[in-house]
């Protein structure tokens, strides 16, 4: 009779989940803050320590929450609107070549256009307020989502395009049924980086316009040197920043159920 050797199953070693991590590295990035306060003797008029930083967080929380409401305000707007202008484009694009090859070149100079030289020109023709904010916004989220979808569409396969033309289908019958779903990852990519590009060019409207927000908020404290008001509000910003990038991530995740990876 055969002698059966009973291996005892190997214990997994089970490892920090995802928001386990990001609150590790929170605290690591606070202990690396406060050490390097009392270590270099840093003066609290340059870089404050990280408890009187989240004290004044939570004091001028009313504040910070006010103007925080109007950068992501306008960063939405503009980014709904751009994401909207660009796979219009790129839809257009993508059915004409010829309207490519002649629209391109300013879509492209547009781009690699400073945003500190064309938001006073913006100023100029609609004035300060919450439209100028939407139209930088527009300017600095358009292109990544563009570019993006324009590959996208491109990456489409010809098998599958054929097998469409066989059975009759027309151009916008293969665009709805073909090409957005088969771009869809490619998009969401590009929101990605328009979303953190439209927080970004949402600030920079506000230092360069005056409009409300945390940018100007950033501006003021600096001014007035209130630092610990100035690192509460970077603070804030760096959080915006990544909380919509995960967001962004967990509504692909949502939307594109079949091109899950776990």
């Amino acid at each position: 009779m055969p002698v059966r050797t009973l291996v005892a199953p190997a214990h997994k070693i089970s490892l920090p989940t995802g928001p386990i991590l990001f609150v590790l590295m929170i605290a690591a990035l606070g202990a690396t803050w406060q050490t390097s306060v009392t270590v270099l003797e840093l003066p609290s008029y340059l870089v404050p320590s990280p408890g009187s930083t989240l004290t004044t967080l939570v004091a001028r929380r009313g504040v910070i929450l006010g103007q925080t409401l109007h950068t992501l305000g306008t960063a939405a707007a503009g980014l709904l609107c751009s994401s909207a202008f660009a796979i219009l484009v790129a839809v257009l694009f993508t059915m004409s070549r010829n309207l490519t090859q002649a629209t391109m070149p300013f879509v492209i100079a547009l781009r690699t256009a400073p945003l500190v030289a064309v938001a006073p020109v913006i100023t100029l023709v609609v004035g300060r307020g919450f439209i100028s904010g939407v139209i930088i916004v527009i300017i600095a989220s358009f292109f990544p989502v563009l570019v993006s979808c324009l590959r996208g569409f491109a990456s489409v396969s010809a098998t599958a395009y054929e097998l469409l033309y066989v059975n009759g289908a027309t151009r916008l019958q293969s665009l709805i049924l073909l090409r957005f779903p088969t771009a869809l990852p490619h998009l969401f990519a590009g929101l990605r980086v328009a979303a953190a590009s439209a927080l970004l060019a949402s600030m920079l409207g506000e230092w360069l316009t005056g409009n409300k927000g945390l940018g100007l908020l950033i501006l003021d404290s600096a001014e007035m040197r209130d630092v610990e008001l100035l690192w509460s509000a970077i603070i804030v910003a760096t959080v915006l920043s990544l909380g919509v990038f995960w967001l962004t991530g967990r509504i692909e995740r949502s939307v594109i159920y079949w091109n899950r990876t776990e």
